[in-house]
């Protein structure tokens, strides 16, 4: 019982730790936008919300990019109705799709970590992220993007728990969740596959691997089979022209001239703060210790990370469009978590060495 007791105590200081830094990650959020001026491309797409919803509808293809692909706006619209141009109304639903993202993301450590330093680790890059900060009140959809990737995830461990087996009303509900999740940007298969295909080979070696892969394919191909039709159309249904005179690296190094310099912009984006840049000698910890969950978050770093960085870079250069840390800004909290996980091994390990001393 005493054992239980203590359990429970340290679950609740975790708690209460981790609301803490959400709260204040909260407010960093609400002082940038205290200082936030509506920008160009805020003001343009406020400025297409100002008809009735069937005229939005009618005018996406016009005006959004990836023809239907544009699901902040369907967010954003009731509240311009409401609030105009007012700034704060305005980014009442990015902060609270925010608030859910920082839930989602511990909920998810809670199934991973068991040291209270992993949690902090994860929730301070989070809430620090430079990134992540400046987006997250804007009238864009980045700042959705971190949320719906995290509870893609999250929702694929969970119904991989079940082997992919689910009742029928959890199934639709699911099916509805993953169709919205690809068809809100052009990111979004992304987030689908990357995530699909970690929760699926990360049970590679179960011994009832070939059924859940059965029962997973099937899950996915109901998805799939619902949501490319119109993703299709909206990314390959008009014509996509290189924009000539952008030159893509502007922002970030080019990694065939400075492969350094486009290394420690990518890895310095994803922590976003520099004075927690010591926390990317987690990257190593997988490579050179052994311990039961390496090869797991070896799969994570390359298929939730470092894969879909590599996809955007190439469709940048293919389009002759800016690589932009915003367009994987929803990796950021999931590279976080990673971090989190490799230290929480780390100590772990520490522990157990410890331990055996004794």
């Amino acid at each position: 019982m005493l054992k239980d007791s203590i359990k429970h105590i340290y679950e609740k200081f975790i708690l209460i730790s981790v609301s803490i830094i959400c709260l204040y990650a909260l407010y960093l959020r609400i002082m940038f936008l205290s200082n936030h001026t509506l920008w160009a491309d805020e003001s343009l797409q406020l400025s297409q919300l100002q008809g009735t919803f069937l005229e939005l509808l009618k005018s996406a293809p016009k005006n959004f990019t990836s023809l239907y692909l544009s699901g902040d706006i369907y967010i954003v619209f009731p509240f311009f109705k409401i609030f105009s141009y007012n700034k704060y109304g305005l980014a009442i639903p990015h902060i609270i799709v925010t608030m859910i993202g920082f839930y989602i993301l511990y909920l998810i450590c809670k199934r991973y970590f068991k040291s209270i330093w992993a949690y902090f680790i994860t929730f301070g890059i989070v809430c620090f992220n430079a990134t992540l900060i400046e987006h997250s009140t804007e009238i864009r959809p980045y700042a959705v993007l971190p949320t719906l990737a995290l509870a893609t995830f999250y929702l694929f461990e969970r119904i991989a728990d079940f082997n992919f087996k689910l009742n029928t009303i959890k199934k639709i509900w699911a099916i509805v969740f993953f169709i919205s999740v690809i068809l809100f940007h052009v990111y979004g298969i992304l987030m689908f596959i990357s995530c699909f295909l970690f929760t699926l080979l990360s049970k590679y070696k179960e011994k009832d691997f070939k059924v859940n892969f059965k029962n997973a394919i099937s899950f996915t191909g109901i998805i799939l089979y619902f949501a490319m039709p119109l993703w299709l159309y909206s990314v390959f249904g008009q014509p996509i022209g290189a924009n000539v005179g952008i030159n893509p690296y502007a922002f970030i190094p080019s990694p065939f001239h400075n492969i350094a310099g486009f290394l420690k912009a990518i890895f310095g984006n994803l922590i976003g703060f520099r004075n927690l840049y010591f926390l990317l000698l987690g990257l190593i910890i997988p490579f050179i210790f052994s311990y039961k969950d390496k090869h797991k978050q070896l799969l994570f770093l390359c298929v939730n990370i470092i894969f879909p960085i590599v996809f955007i870079f190439l469709f940048d250069i293919a389009a002759g469009y800016w690589f932009l840390q915003r367009q994987f800004i929803w990796v950021m909290p999931l590279f976080a978590f990673f971090l989190g996980w490799a230290w929480d091994s780390f100590f772990m390990l520490l522990k157990r060495n410890r331990e055996k001393r004794d």
